[in-house]
This record gives structure tokens, sequence and C-alpha cells, in this order.
């Protein structure tokens, strides 16, 4: 233990605030005296004035103030990083479709008279996805607002129910694809929020149905795990993905279509977010050739 002059009481007192105010802060103290201090000083504390303590303990806090700074600033180097990425693939995603948007609405235009009535549907078609996936861009944009400032009240989630109104909105996709999607029998009670949750089984699925094979075979399945997690999985029959590809797909804001072709937009990051906010953890799982199982854990609950 380290001792003080017992001569110098008053002083002592009228130092208190310059006292660790925390088994933690004061073994960090420590650790900066042995550090930083010469063999004299430790074995001979009692040489030492109260003043001597207290610059010790304002340089130890300064060291400390320091260290802070350093880690606030390499997380707001990865929070500028991650925004860049952010920036790119929105602007990619933006652009993608307003050119598209351009390219049929010209073709209409100029040459309207010369187009066959199938022509001009196919045309028309055309517009009508690009303004969806326009749309689908706005509304990532604003759940992962939502998400950031949002603090959510956990609840018990039906999860058949909100699995029905994810398929719901997929409909066409899933007509289009001809997928098959294979459901339980019934799902663990996990806790979560509710409209939050549809848009992974939305992602999850259309992921599933746009990468498996063809047809696509889409299996839905959950279990209660040992540590009172649920875990909520996709089962898809696609090619697979190798170790590296695995790895890059959570990263924030990376596209599948890096990974493979025609992906589109901020889904897993989204569903990342969503999950880490609802205090569970995703997944995925894949060998090459056998497809892939993408999950995502919540936790359990008792009705």
């Amino acid at each position: 233990m380290l001792g003080f002059d017992r001569s110098s009481s008053a002083k002592t007192r009228n130092n208190q605030k310059h006292q660790p105010d925390s088994l933690d802060h004061w073994k960090g103290f420590q650790h900066m005296l042995t550090q930083t201090l010469d063999q004299e000083l430790i074995l001979m504390p009692a040489q030492r004035s109260c003043a001597d303590w207290s610059t010790l303990y304002d340089r130890y806090n300064d060291l400390h103030r320091i260290e802070e700074l350093r880690q606030q600033n390499r997380e707001l180097q990865g929070r500028v990083e991650e925004l860049d990425v952010f920036a790119r693939t929105v602007a990619h995603d933006l652009k993608g479709s307003l050119g598209s948007l351009s390219g049929f609405a010209t073709v209409l235009r100029e040459d309207y008279a010369e187009l066959s009535a199938e022509q001009r549907e196919e045309c028309l078609d055309h517009l009508v996805h690009s303004a969806y996936k326009l749309n689908n861009v706005v509304d990532e944009l604003l759940l992962l607002a939502e998400i950031r400032k949002t603090d959510v009240v956990l609840e018990p989630l039906y999860m058949a129910s909100i699995v029905a109104e994810a398929r719901e909105r997929l409909a066409p996709m899933i007509e289009t694809y001809k997928a098959e999607i294979v459901l339980p029998a019934e799902w663990p009670i996990a806790e979560g929020h509710d409209s939050w949750l549809e848009e992974v089984w939305i992602n999850y699925l259309s992921n599933a149905i746009k990468y498996g094979s063809r047809p696509p075979r889409v299996e839905l399945g959950a279990e209660m795990q040992p540590d009172g997690m649920v875990r909520f999985w996709v089962r898809d029959n696609g090619r697979g993905l190798t170790l590296d590809e695995q790895a890059r797909l959570f990263k924030p804001f990376t596209r599948l279509e890096t990974v493979r072709a025609d992906g589109h937009g901020l889904g897993l990051s989204v569903v990342q977010r969503i999950v880490d906010k609802l205090g569970g953890q995703v997944g995925v799982e894949s060998v090459p050739g056998q497809g892939s199982i993408f999950s995502f854990t919540l936790h359990g609950c008792q009705l």
C-alpha cells in the first residue's frame, strides 16, 4: 500500500478531490506510478507531501484523458470511413435506379409510335421496378435513422404473423421466381420489435430467393439455445459462399453484389444494426455448392 505523511492530514483533506474515486481508478493510478516513478518514490512514500501526490495524480488524469481522446478519435475515424462507404453505396443505388428510369422514359417519349404494345408494356414494367427500388432505398435510409435514434421496448413476438407479413410483401417476387417457402410447424417465442423484424425477414428471404437455385427452395426455422437466446434461420439452395465471402457480408454497408451478381442495397447492414439494437447477433454458415444459412438471434421469453 502506498502511504502518506500523517502530519499532513489537513492538506490531505484539502486534496481529497485528487484521490481516486473508484477501485479501478485507484488501480490505474498505482499502475501509472509503477511504470513512471523511480523506486525511491515507491519505497518511501511518507517523505512525499500531499502536494506531490496531487501533482502525480493530476498527471495520471491528464494521461487518462489523452488516452480517452485517442480512443474517441479512433472511433470517429471509423465512423467517417463507414459514412464514406455508406454514401457511395446509396449513390450507387440511386444512380442505377434513376438511370433506368431516365432510359426507359426516354425510349417511350422518343420511340413511342414505333414500339409495339408489348414493348411499351415492357418499358412500363421497367419504370415501375426502378421506382420501386428507389422507394426501397428511401425506406432503408429512414429505417437506419430510426434504428439509430429510437429506443424500443422489447415485446413478445408472434413470429408466424411477422413472417406472413414479410411473405405478403414479397408475393410478386415469390411468384416470379416460383420459389418454394418451407415453414416450421411452430415458432419459439422471442422478444423484439415486430416492424423491425419484418424487415430482417424480408432481407433474408429476398436474398435466399434471388440467389437460390432455379427454382429456389427456401427453408425457415428456429430453435431455443442453451443460453436462453432463440436462433432464427433461413436456408437457401444456392451455390454457397466461401469463407472469404462470408467474412465480407456483414461488414458495414458491404454490398451483396461485391460477392454475388445483381445485389442491391444496404440490406445486410440494416439487418445487423436491427439485431444488434435488439441484443442479438447475426450469422452465416455456408459450404460452396451446398447453399447458405443466414441466421439471427433474439432473447427468448415465456408468455
